[in-house]
């Protein structure tokens, strides 16, 4: 798939209203980032990003919250700066997540410095045990034929030049 249209799909993944049915993997893994959709749809991904911020800004309703255009806009272009590599599906699980009040509750207000400490939460639990799963140590065997299987464990570099020290040393 060309990556304008897979930025279209992105785009209308998270412009869907109601919640989100995407999985944190499937974000993570099936997403597109910031800085990818920043260079193929510079205009398209800003409004869509504009419109989750305004979205949660009008369901959060706080006392102090991001009101004006121009606070909506360096909101945008701080998260564009400070988080290229989310994943524009992951900002909309954070969204969601703020509306349902996984990160907090927010009372009296909701600016930048709240929605970039939700951001960090989520990178700091949700998608540090994605990334877990995802690179969960898996026994590599190989072979020639099926009956010569070989198989491999990794070993850390404590291990590897203990063996060799034993080797040299003629320790068994």
């Amino acid at each position: 798939m060309t990556p304008a249209k897979l930025i279209q799909t992105s785009l209308a993944i998270i412009s869907q209203a109601g919640v989100c049915k995407l999985t944190p993997k499937e974000a993570f893994t099936n997403g597109v980032n910031i800085r990818t959709a920043l260079r193929e749809q510079p205009q398209q991904t800003r409004g869509a990003l504009v419109n989750m911020i305004g979205d949660l800004c009008r369901f959060i309703d706080a006392k102090r919250t991001l009101t004006t255009d121009n606070d909506i806009a360096f909101t945008v272009e701080t998260i564009i700066e400070k988080y290229p590599a989310l994943k524009l599906e992951e900002f909309r699980l954070i969204c969601d997540g703020m509306k349902r009040g996984a990160y907090g509750k927010y009372y009296e207000r909701l600016k930048l410095a709240e929605i970039e400490e939700a951001i960090q939460q989520y990178e700091g639990s949700t998608k540090a045990e994605v990334l877990e799963k995802l690179h969960q140590h898996q026994e590599v065997s190989r072979g020639t034929k099926e009956g010569q299987q070989v198989s491999y464990e990794p070993q850390s570099m404590a291990d590897v030049k203990r063996l060799r020290w034993n080797e040299i040393t003629g320790k068994k």
